[in-house]
């Protein structure tokens, strides 16, 4: 089982008994949390969930202009045209 390589491992039962010098010691890294032997969960300090977070907004803005670029691309086909027939088709002359 490979986890975050940055990432420290505990387990559930350990959480619940050092939750607060696990918590002073998340500048050191995120903790994966084991349950029965399997992730469970995550826990991050909040700067850092705020910054995911923020990265996760701005790639998912992202995959949704690939997409929209994607459809224009297709729409389009192999019909290229002069700026005049832009205008014209767009009524703007």
């Amino acid at each position: 089982m490979e986890f975050v390589a940055s990432g420290r491992v505990v387990r559930s039962s350990e959480v619940s008994r050092h939750f607060g010098e696990l918590l002073d010691k998340l500048d050191q890294g995120e903790l994966i949390v084991l349950r029965h032997g399997r992730p469970e969960a995550v826990i991050v300090d909040f700067q850092r969930y705020e910054q995911l977070h923020q990265e996760l907004k701005e790639l998912r803005a992202l995959v949704d202009h690939l997409h929209l670029c994607l459809e224009i691309e297709q729409r389009r086909g192999d019909r290229v045209l002069p700026a005049e027939a832009v205008a014209k088709e767009l009524g703007l002359e």
